[in-house]
């Protein structure tokens, strides 16, 4: 009884925590979309190409994005695979789902953030040199293709490990102890 009990609580463990992780990258989908559909319509008139990332609207979207991809990175997709690491079906695709996450968190770094800083320092207003102007549009073109390998992607497989069953039907990895123990009661 109280296997199965230990069991029933790791199965409780990690749903939850694939449901804060897809519910984390669902958010960071929605708000990244909303993003994206704003720097780009300010593409179209070069006067407000650059006031997207300045507040009122820069400001507070940057803050949301931050703090929810910080979230991801430090707490739920760690979190996700440490708990559910004892299913090997949802592990495959949480796995998948994290290297996907932290290589474009890494890209991000490295190309998205330095820019971003760049053309934040520029006065709203302009005037802009069409050489900066392409670049933003590049980074913007860029972005979409972020978004979509590393909200939308990520989204997707933590959804379709939510649909993966946690429960003590035999997909639970077992400990050397367990084995033994459920090897001794099955012989007597």
């Amino acid at each position: 009884m109280r296997l199965a009990q230990r069991e029933s609580w790791r199965a409780a463990l990690a749903n939850v925590s694939v449901f804060f992780a897809t519910l984390g990258s669902g958010l960071m989908v929605g708000g990244a979309l909303l993003e994206m559909m704003l720097l780009s319509a300010g593409l179209g008139t070069p006067s407000t190409t650059f006031t997207m990332i300045h507040p009122p609207f820069g400001g507070s979207f940057n803050l949301f994005i931050i703090t929810l991809n910080s979230v991801m990175e430090w707490l739920l997709i760690p979190m996700a695979l440490f708990l559910n690491w004892h299913i090997p079906k949802r592990t495959t695709l949480i796995v998948i789902a994290a290297a996907v996450f932290y290589a474009v968190r890494v890209w991000t770094y490295v190309y998205f953030v330095p820019n971003i800083f760049e053309f934040g320092a520029l006065p709203p207003e302009g005037p802009f040199s069409a050489e900066v102007v392409e670049r933003f549009r590049i980074w913007v073109t860029l972005s979409w293709l972020r978004f979509a390998i590393q909200d939308v992607l990520t989204y997707l497989l933590f959804l379709l490990a939510a649909f993966v069953p946690a429960s003590a039907s035999g997909t639970f990895r077992k400990v050397a102890g367990e084995k033994a123990v459920q090897k001794e009661a099955q012989s007597a």
